[in-house]
C-alpha cells in the first residue's frame, strides 16, 4: 500500500476544543491534533515532532469550504457569451488540428473558463478538480483531502511563498493557505476567474493575479514551492511551462501537482480511444492531451529532478462517478451532477435563454460541458485517461 493510498481520514472527532485526524501509512500511524481557537491554531504531528501555525480556526476553514454567497448557474448576462462560444467551437471545428489550438491557446483557455466557470461553481464548488474517493467519504471531503495531500508533500511552513499555477476561483488556494499559514499567490489566465476569486474572498496571506503561466510575471527565485491541480494540461507546450516554473522557484524548491494524462492503455490506433481523447480535448479546452511519460520527460528536459511520479490509485468510488449519477451520498451538490439534476439544469437554462434572462449561448456552453462529461467518463471507464497523475519535482540547490 503506497503513501497516498493510505492518506485517508480514518477517524475524526470534533469538540469545542480539539479535532483529531488520523493518517494511516503502511508502517506507522500519524495523529494530527489541532486546538480550535478564534486566533491561531498549532498543529503538532507526533511522527515528525514539527508544528505548523494555522492562521485561521481549523474548524471553520479546514472542514468547511462554504461561503455566504448564493450559488448561481449563470452570472454572466452580456452578449459576449455567444461570441465566446463561437470562437471556442471554431478551434475544434472540422479538420482543426492541435497545432492551431496550441497557437491560439490564450483564446482557447480564456474563452472556455469565461464560459464554464459559473457552471463549475454551481455543480462542483470552488475546487475545479477530481479526487479519488473512499467508502463513507463525501465528494467534498475527498476533494479537501486531495488538496491537503499536496500541502503535506510540500511540507509548507508559515513563511513560505507558494504559487498556485492555474488557481481557478481559489478553492484549493484558500484551503492550503488556511491549513499551513503560507503566503499563496494564485495565477490564472482568466480575468473572469480573478473577478470571481476576489468576490468570494481573498485571505490575508493570499493574492490573485491574472497572468499566463507560459510567461510568469515574477522575478527569478521568487517562490519556495509551486503546486498545480489539473491545469498544466492546458499548456500548449508543457516543457516551456515547466521552464517558467523552475525559473521562479528558489533553489531546492519543489513543484507538486496532479495533471490530466493519457495512460499506458491508450492506443493511438484504436478508433474509440482516439474519439475519447478528442471528446476530452474538445470539452475541456485542451490543445493536445499527452501521456504520463511525456509529462515526466518534459519535467526532466528543463532540469527538474523528478522525485515521485505515479497515477493516484483508485478509491472505492470511481472518480468519475459524480458525472454518471447514482451517487449513494445524495446531497444538493450530488443532485446537480446527477442525470435528473443535469436534465433540470438544461431545461432551466433553455427557458432562461429563451426569455433572455440568461445570455444567448448559455445552452451552447452547457453542450460543451456535456461533451466534457462524455469524454472523461469514457476515458475513466476504459482506463485510458487519468485526471490525477501525481508528480513531485525539485529544483537543484
Amino acid at each position: 500500500m503506497n503513501e497516498y493510498d493510505s492518506y485517508a481520514v480514518t477517524s475524526s472527532s470534533l469538540t469545542s476544543t480539539t479535532t483529531t485526524i488520523k493518517l494511516l501509512s503502511s508502517s506507522t500511524t500519524t495523529t494530527i491534533t489541532a486546538a480550535i481557537t478564534t486566533t491561531a491554531t498549532e498543529v503538532i504531528t507526533s511522527s515528525t515532532s514539527t508544528s505548523i501555525l494555522l492562521k485561521q480556526p481549523i474548524a471553520i476553514h479546514l472542514l468547511n469550504n462554504s461561503t455566504k454567497e448564493k450559488k448561481s448557474m449563470i452570472r454572466r448576462t452580456n452578449d459576449n457569451v455567444k461570441k465566446e462560444v463561437s470562437l471556442y467551437n471554431s478551434l475544434f471545428a472540422g479538420s482543426t488540428v492541435a497545432d492551431k489550438r496550441k497557437a491560439q491557446y490564450k483564446n482557447l483557455v480564456t474563452s472556455y473558463y469565461s464560459l464554464v466557470t459559473d457552471f463549475y461553481e454551481y455543480g462542483w464548488g470552488q475546487s475545479f478538480h477530481f479526487a479519488n474517493r473512499f467508502r463513507g467519504e463525501t465528494l467534498a471531503e475527498s476533494i479537501q483531502r486531495h488538496e491537503s495531500y499536496l500541502a503535506l508533500k510540500m511540507n509548507l511552513k508559515p513563511d513560505d511563498k507558494v504559487l498556485d499555477l492555474g488557481c481557478g476561483v481559489g478553492g484549493p488556494l484558500r484551503r492550503i493557505a488556511y491549513l499551513t499559514g503560507a503566503h499563496v499567490t494564485g495565477i490564472t489566465i482568466s480575468e473572469y476567474q480573478i473577478q470571481r476569486a476576489k468576490k468570494i474572498g481573498v485571505p490575508a496571506n493570499c493574492q490573485f493575479i491574472q497572468g499566463d503561466f507560459m510567461k510568469l510575471p515574477f522575478e527569478d527565485n521568487s517562490f519556495d514551492h509551486v503546486y498545480t491541480i489539473e491545469a498544466v494540461c492546458h499548456a500548449p507546450d508543457k516543457a516551456k511551462c515547466f521552464a517558467e516554473v523552475i525559473r521562479v522557484l528558489k533553489p531546492g524548491g519543489s513543484l507538486v501537482g496532479y495533471d490530466w494524462c493519457l495512460t499506458d492503455k491508450y492506443d493511438s490506433q484504436n478508433r474509440d480511444h482516439v474519439e475519447t481523447k478528442r471528446l476530452i480535448e474538445e470539452g475541456d479546452a485542451l490543445p493536445d492531451l499527452k501521456s504520463t511519460h511525456q509529462l515526466v520527460a518534459d519535467l526532466k528536459s528543463v532540469e527538474f529532478t523528478v522525485e515521485e511520479s505515479r497515477i493516484i490509485p483508485e478509491g472505492d468510488i470511481p472518480w468519475y462517478q459524480p458525472l454518471k449519477g447514482g451517487d449513494s451520498f445524495l446531497t444538493l451538490n450530488n443532485f446537480r451532477t446527477s442525470f435528473l439534476g443535469r436534465l433540470l439544469t438544461r431545461n432551466t437554462i433553455w427557458l432562461l435563454e429563451k426569455t433572455r434572462i440568461a445570455a444567448q449561448g448559455s445552452l451552447a456552453t452547457l453542450n460543451i460541458l456535456e461533451t466534457a462529461r462524455d469524454g472523461v467518463v469514457r476515458g475513466g471507464e476504459s482506463d485510458i485517461f487519468t485526471p490525477y497523475f501525481f508528480f513531485l519535482a525539485r529544483k537543484s540547490s
